[in-house]
Formats: C-alpha cells, structure tokens, sequence
C-alpha cells in the first residue's frame, strides 16, 4: 500500500518538475531574448556578438533551469519521504485496526456460543420435571464452570490480551468435552463421547473454546450424533493428544475445502461469518497443536494438542512407559 502511494506521488511530482523547468527554461531565454533584442537596444549585433548573445542567452537560461530543478529535487525528495512515511503509518493502523476487529469479532463469537449453551441448560433445568438428579447436579456444574470460563474471557478480552492463555497447567480433556457435551446437549444436539483419561499441555480456557467450535459447527452445519474420540498418539515433537469431532452432515462444500479455516470463508449455504474455524485453528497452533479437515468420508475435524505426558523408554524395557 505504502509503495503504491510513494509511486503516484513520484510520478506526480517529476512530472511537476519537468514542467515547471521546461516553462522557466523558455520563460527566462525568452525574457533574455527580448531585453537583448527590444526596440530600445540602440546597437547592432556584428561579428563574434552574432553568436556570443545566444550563447549568453542559452546560458543563462540553463543554470536558471538547472538551480530550479536542483531546489525541486531537494524538496521533491523531503515530499516523497513525508508521504512514503506516513503511507507506511496508515497501513500499519489499518492492520492494527483490522486484527482488533477480527479479535472482538473472535471474542464475541465465543461469548454468544458460550452463552447459548448456559440459556439452554437455565431453560432445561426450569422447564424440565423428569430431569434426574445426577443430571440437574452435572447440568448446574456445568452452567458455573461455563460461566465463569466465559467471565475469564470477558476479563482478558477488556484487558487488551490478543489471545486466551495457552501455556497454564494440565487439561483433564475428558472433563472439558463432557461439560461441552452437556451444554450443547441442552440445545438438542447428542453428542457421543468415551472417557479416554487423556491429559493435554496448555490452557484449559482456549482448548474450550476450540472443541466448543467445533461441536457448535457440527450443530449448525451438520447432522445426527457428533462423535467425539479422544487418543493420544505419536508426534513429531512428541506425544500429543488427538481430538476428533465427526458428524453426518453434507460435509464442507469442495470449492471451500482448502480454504475453510481462512478468515471469512464459509460454504455457499452457510449462514455463518467464517470466523470461528479460523480462531479455533489460531488458537490450537498457538498451543503447539493444529486443527485439520480430514478426508475421511464423514465430516471430521482432527485437534492435536501436546500431551501432558512424558514418554519414556525404561533402560533393559522393550515397551515405552507413560509416565504423567
């Protein structure tokens, strides 16, 4: 953006320099011509001054021309640096303003997800006389622990943190999915998931907020029971524990495929705003994981998330112990 604008004003101004010395290049050999060459000139040129005048003229004209140009290119050049400046300035502020817009719209797209879930199980714990009492405990669990993760959101999101916290503590994954499970579950959406005792590495906050997108994209976009499946496995920097949330929907449309986590991008028929695939992916990278659509028949998105584990091979052992 800073070049484009540095290019027109360049172009702008040597134009304008060319220009004006051309005409006060003309302006001055005319005005030399006529002083020399007016009525009131009482002599007549003869011999070497038939060619020494327009000489003198021809002269004197070009170090007019050549002291004018040299004083525009000395403030073409201060012009030229002023504006590159402050063209470089205002593409930095559009950039700030734009990632603190995707920020709030990031922020409040969680809070809205986040707060759906808490009115639905408010609404189903009021409505509901059949509800079991372990049911009513784990839903009302459930609701305290949702709000006060949405209460930490809130909080770093109007301390001016970029991001959720991705470096704190071990993440009982099983405990995460299964408060998620019962808040989506109060929207109407079954979700099927096996305890697995998988320990993950990071914020339990921000690995909320990724499976809380995904289960609320699957509801929208997808049909008949999400599937949640929990592993750990091998990695390339080490253990890692592996989430997969499927479900039986139409899938991702194919032009959209390989661009479904940008910012924005969503299928033809989504009425969506492409946003919380692309902070679900930011955030899980930020925690030294990754978020990816598999090719699998059924839609399935993969979460790795480092494990909380430690690997170690015991010295005589042929097997690997885990060790917590």
């Amino acid at each position: 953006m800073s070049t484009s604008i540095f290019k027109r004003v360049n172009s702008g101004w040597l134009t304008t320099a060319f220009a004006t010395t051309t005409a006060v290049f003309i302006g001055v050999q005319s005005l030399l011509i006529a002083v020399l060459q007016g009525p009131w000139v009482s002599f007549q040129a003869q011999g070497p001054l038939l060619w020494i005048l327009p000489v003198i003229v021809v002269a004197t004209s070009l170090v007019a021309a050549a002291g004018l140009l040299h004083g525009g290119v000395r403030i073409y050049r201060r012009v030229c640096a002023a504006e590159a400046k402050a063209a470089d300035e205002i593409y930095h502020d559009l950039l700030s303003a734009r990632e603190t817009q995707r920020l709030h719209r990031a922020r409040m797209h969680e809070v809205t997800s986040t707060l759906a879930g808490v009115r639905s199980a408010s609404e189903l714990l009021r409505s509901s006389e059949t509800l079991d009492p372990e049911r009513r405990v784990a839903m009302l669990t459930m609701m305290g622990s949702e709000l006060r993760r949405l209460e930490r959101l809130v909080r770093a999101h109007r301390g001016g943190a970029d991001t959720m916290p991705v470096d704190v503590g071990m993440i009982d994954v099983d405990a995460v999915v299964h408060n998620l499970a019962l808040a989506h579950e109060a929207s109407g959406t079954t979700v099927a998931h096996r305890p697995s005792n998988a320990l993950a590495a990071g914020s339990s906050d921000a690995a909320a907020e990724i499976i809380n997108i995904l289960l609320d994209n699957a509801a929208k976009h997808g049909a008949g029971t999400v599937d949640v499946a929990v592993r750990h496995e091998p990695g390339r920097i080490g253990q890692m524990v592996v989430i997969e949330v499927s479900d039986d929907g139409a899938g991702v449309a194919p032009e959209v495929r390989e661009r479904i986590f940008d910012w924005g991008v969503r299928g033809p028929d989504s009425a969506g705003q492409g946003i919380g695939l692309n902070e679900a992916r930011t955030v899980a990278e930020r925690m030294g994981g990754s978020l990816r659509l598999a090719a699998v028949e059924r839609t399935t998105f993969v979460v790795t998330l480092p494990s909380a584990v430690i690997e170690e091979k015991k010295e005589g052992a042929s097997d690997d112990a885990v060790a917590a």
